[in-house]
This record gives C-alpha cells, structure tokens and sequence, in this order.
C-alpha cells in the first residue's frame, strides 16, 4: 500500500485520502451527533442531581424526621441537616472540577468523561438505596454519597466543554454560540427534579420513602446515557482510525487533507504546546491573576446568589404561598411548590435563549455587566417586596420571584461559563478555567450555607438584600474582564478551546477529526 501511494505521487494521495475519508463520513456524522447527545445530556444530568435534593428534603421531611414532629411538618430539621445535605456536594464539584479536567488531558476526553459519569451513577444509586436505618443515619448516608457525586457532577464542567470546544468545527476551537447551546441544557435539567416530583404527587399510592429514593436514584439514568454514548463515539472513532491506518494513510498526514478548519485547530494546539515552557512565566504575570479575579470572582459572586435561590427554592415558594395542608411533605403541599418552582424554572429557557443571542450583538464582558445589574435590581425588589406581599398578595411576590429566576438565568449564566475562554491564552486555559469554576462552585458552597442560616436568624427578605450587594459587586468587577467582539453563530472560530490543556502529551488529543 505505501509503494502504491509513492507511485501515485502527492496527487494519487490526495485522492486516496479523499475517497477514504468520504468512506467514513457516515462513521464521523454519528460521531458528531453522539458528541452534540453527549455534551447535552451530561448538562442536564449536573443540574437534575444539584436540583434533585432540595425536593427530596422536602418530600422525605415528614417520615425522616431529625427534629420536632411539628417542625419536620413545617420542613425543618435540625441545622446540619439541609445545609450540609445541599452544599457537600459542591464541596465535591470543587475537586471534579479540579482533577478530572487534568485526567482529560491525560487519559483522553471521553476515557475522563466515561470516569466521572459513571462515579455519578454510583453516588446517586448509594444515596437513594444505601440510605436505610435511623434518621441521622439516613442523612449521613445521603451526604457522604453527595459528596462523591459533587466530584462526578463538578468533572463534567471542564470536560463537556472540551467536548463542545473541540468538536465545534472552529478554525481555533469553540464557537461560542454552539457552547452556549450546550449550556442550555442545564435548565431542562434543573426542572427535571421538581417535574419527577409534580407526578408522583398525583398518586396517593406512593410512600413518601419511595418517592424520595426514586428522586434520587432517576439522577443516574442522564449519568448512565452519556457513560453508553461516550463509549459508542469511541468504539466509532476507534473504526475510522483502524480504517485509516489500514489504508496505510498516516493518521497526522490523513489530518494535512481534512478541512482548512481542522488543520488550522490542530496547528494552534502544536502551536501551543511550543508555548508550554513559558507557562511559568504567564503565572507571574499580573494580568494573568487580574483575569482570574475577574473571571472566577465574577463566577463566585454569581453561584452565591443561583444556587442559594434554585436550592432553597421550594422553601422559598412554602414561604410565599403555602398550601392549606400544614405537612410540608403532603402531596398537596409538593404539588402546590413543585407547580410555582416549574413556573418559574421555566423562564431559565428563554432567558438562556435570549442570553445565546444576545451574544451576537454584545460581547460577552457587556452582557454579563448587565446581567449582573438586572440581577441586582430583581433582588432588591424582591427583599422590599417579600414582607408586604407575602401575606397580602401572594400571587404578586410569586411574580416577583419569578422575574427573579429570569433574571439568574439571564446574561452570567453562560458568560461565566465563556469568559474564561476569552481570557487566557491557549497554553495555561485549562488550568485557569478549571480554576475559576471551582471558585463558582466555592460561592455556591457559601450561597447554600449563607441562605440557610440568615434566612433562619433573619428572613428571606433580609438575604435577598445581601445577594443585592453581591451582584452590584459583581457588575463592578466585570467592568475589568476583557471585551471581546460580540459572536456570530457562522464564524469559523470565535474563541480558542474553553479547556484545551496543551500539556498534555496523549496522541488522542491530536486527533480533532476522529
């Protein structure tokens, strides 16, 4: 086969290669497709296991009971309980998201994705069926096995962005609308919980312990899809390379004959990993912890106020309009909060649409800076709001509140998740990216901790204020992040790779077109 391709000459080889490729383009579409399934599912599998406790709490805290009979109706446990329960597993999602973008680079994209995924399938199994005999054992069970799902949940971040990064078909890696589609899928997936719950309510047939156990347990199952796909995308990515090398084509020479895209993608990642010998110098530069502050303060100042709202959502909601049952755990009562959390979940999807287009006429620094302003104002709306109408009018703070989650779901939403990307240079990206998400996942931590014990010692209205304040701060420190032109859904390259690590070595990272 080599001798009949130096007898064909660089002519007779193009056409070879040609002909081959067209042979796989079947194989490389259903690689494409799995890569799209996989980035959208493994999104919505992170947001139905963050989401699925703070249901789960309210539907088990009747039967499963750590304090007065009179409060577990009221859905209140003892302090350690809904807090530690709600927060552990961002704890985790620090360490996920630290580790296992450094085990993409090492072991491979989907090899990584294959390990977290399948730790969250595990975790969320032990905590609805391993969680059996006391109260407090009950508990202690479900939060040790939060934890461990938090590292599964906190890996997807750096590699599902990897994964929209690199297979986007940029000139320099992602496009930042196709991320930004990607992203989406993290509201269906915070919706998913509370749905699941809205249906079993509809049936005075289920124990409440089943209930519970099944609300946990389902957040496998998105977990389990993308383990099945992710290692069907590599058995056909292993088939066009098999098919490749069998031809006698060498695989990086294959690469030379495949779309000017795809050749400049790999020239850029060869490029940067020239530039690894510098890294050390970049991480004494103050420009480069000026971008960090930015970008993972900007994600700290926005997790504290979208997880301490999402989390204690259904609290949140009991407080506004309560049901005229006084169990919390009630059908009735899950009903009544399960169908006002969906109303308002469900304006995370045209704000997340609105936030996708907005790009293409606002740079990504702008729209966050105005995120954060709309947030701010929702927030103290809703604190001034809160008291007064929670009696009077309470279909009117329902309003409010929902104008609230728009609001979180708007703008910083997606651009926390970009500007990372539009930061930092190629060579030290995955690092520093890894690196602000984790800060995020510390103000969610904080945002947990902070809802539960104000709103107890105060009221909900006085921690709507304080968020207030962090959003102002956050409007105030994008105001230095860098301003990049606004996007355009047919560029052929917006943004270089949101995680793309050069350090690694692995051959399997030199292979966009498989």
């Amino acid at each position: 086969m080599k001798a009949q391709q130096d007898f064909f000459g660089d002519q007779g080889r193009e056409k070879l290669v040609q002909n081959h490729m067209s042979e796989n383009e079947d194989l490389r579409k259903r690689s494409k497709f799995l890569s799209q399934l996989i980035t959208a599912v493994s999104n919505f599998s992170v947001q139905y296991n963050f989401q699925a406790i703070s249901i789960a709490l309210l539907v088990m805290s009747d039967s499963v009971c750590t304090s007065t009979d009179a409060n577990c109706k009221d859905g209140t446990q003892k302090g350690w309980v809904t807090s530690t329960a709600s927060a552990v597993v961002f704890i985790g999602a620090i360490m996920g998201q630290l580790s296992m973008g450094y085990a993409g680079d090492i072991l491979g994209r989907n090899v990584a994705m294959v390990m977290t995924l399948s730790l969250v399938v595990v975790s969320a199994l032990v905590s609805a069926l391993a969680s059996v005999g006391s109260p407090t054992a009950i508990y202690t069970v479900i939060i040790i096995a939060r934890f461990f799902l938090g590292v599964g949940v906190g890996g997807v971040y750096p590699l599902s962005a990897t994964k929209a990064a690199e297979d986007s078909g940029g000139s320099h890696g992602v496009n930042v609308i196709a991320a930004g589609k990607a992203f989406f899928w993290q509201t269906p997936g915070a919706m998913g919980p509370w749905l699941v719950a809205l249906l079993f309510s509809q049936s005075d047939a289920m124990s409440p312990t089943l209930k519970w156990r099944l609300l946990l347990a389902l957040g496998a199952v998105p977990a389990a899809l993308v383990v099945m796909m992710t290692v069907m995308e590599m058995r056909i990515k292993a088939q066009i390379r098999e098919s490749i090398v069998s031809a006698g084509l060498d695989v990086d020479n294959a690469a030379h004959d495949l779309t000017r895209a795809q050749r400049r993608s790999m020239e850029s990642r060869r490029e940067s990993r020239r530039q690894v010998r510098n890294s050390t110098d970049d991480f004494h530069d103050a420009k480069t912890w000026m971008g960090l502050l930015v970008t993972g303060g900007g994600w700290f100042l926005y997790d504290i106020a979208f997880y301490g709202v999402n989390l204690f959502g259904g609290e949140i909601l009991s407080e506004i309009s309560a049901s005229d049952d006084d169990n919390v755990s009630s059908s009735a009562a899950i009903r009544n909060i399960c169908e006002k959390q969906l109303i308002g979940l469900s304006l995370g999807i045209p704000a997340c649409i609105l936030t996708i287009i907005c790009l293409q006429y606002f740079s990504s620094r702008k729209l966050q800076v105005g995120g954060f302003v709309f947030i701010g104002v929702m927030f103290i709306i809703m604190a001034a709001c809160f008291q007064p109408l929670r009696d009077s009018a309470p279909n009117g703070l329902f309003a409010v509140y929902c104008m609230l989650l728009f609001s979180l779901n708007f703008g910083p939403n997606v651009t926390t998740y970009v500007l990372p990307a539009q930061t930092f240079p190629i060579h030290i990206r995955a690092t520093l990216n890894g690196m602000s998400a984790a800060l995020g996942k510390v103000g969610a931590f904080v945002g947990v901790y902070m809802f539960g014990a104000m709103a107890e010692a105060t009221s909900y209205g006085a921690v709507m204020a304080v968020c207030a304040v962090f959003s102002v701060i956050g409007a105030v420190l994008s105001l230095r992040a860098v301003d990049c032109p606004p996007a355009h859904e047919d560029d052929d390259a917006l943004v270089e790779p949101l995680t793309r690590n050069p350090r690694s070595n692995n051959r399997s990272q030199e292979e966009p077109f498989i």
